[in-house]
């Protein structure tokens, strides 16, 4: 039997792998997370937000290990991030945890970086995941401030301090997004 040529068709991986699974199981921290936010235990509310990040890093290790990576899991890895770690946010403000304007304005400015990876994603003509080396870090950050609030640090100064780190990178990347070249554009 030949060997597959370089030229064959890429694999195709299905959505339902243990990667995606990952991903999808830390919706099953948010439910505790309240329960734990509500009933003012702030350890606990702590370490489910912990097991959420956890679970955000391990999703991509489970990925390269099954050989399932994918577009739709780098997307659905995406969208995770901004439905858990946004939901998070709001939960702590709710519950006067974290400062609201702050809040509300990185809340504000993920959905705004949402909208501009639709954009990005209809400019290249397929569902592609924006990739930011940026954008990355000051998610893990969003997650390390919900456990400053959750852990009842004094959060004030970092939610002001960064707000203005988090606008320059959705600018940058939304400069990138709408004006730079295509990936395998011709130049």
């Amino acid at each position: 039997m030949a060997a597959p040529s370089s030229s064959a068709a890429p694999r195709v991986v299905s959505r339902l792998n243990p990667a995606n699974a990952v991903t999808a199981s830390r919706f099953l921290t948010l439910p505790p997370f309240v329960w734990a936010v509500d009933n003012g235990y702030p350890q606990w509310a702590t370490l489910f937000i912990l097991i959420c990040g956890v679970l955000d890093k391990l999703d991509g290790a489970v990925a390269k290990l099954f050989d399932c990576r994918s577009a739709f899991g780098e997307l659905f890895d995406a969208i995770t991030d901004g439905i858990c770690y946004g939901f998070a946010m709001i939960v702590v403000v709710a519950y006067g945890w974290a400062p609201a304007i702050p809040a509300i304005t990185v809340v504000a400015l993920g959905a705004a970086n949402s909208g501009l990876r639709i954009l990005y994603a209809r400019r290249v003509g397929r569902a592609v995941n924006y990739k930011s080396y940026a954008m990355e870090r000051v998610v893990g950050f969003i997650g390390f401030m919900i456990g400053f609030a959750t852990g009842r640090v004094e959060v004030d100064y970092y939610y002001w301090g960064f707000l203005p780190i988090f606008a320059i990178v959705v600018l940058h990347d939304a400069r990138r997004m709408l004006l730079s070249d295509l990936p395998g554009a011709d130049r």
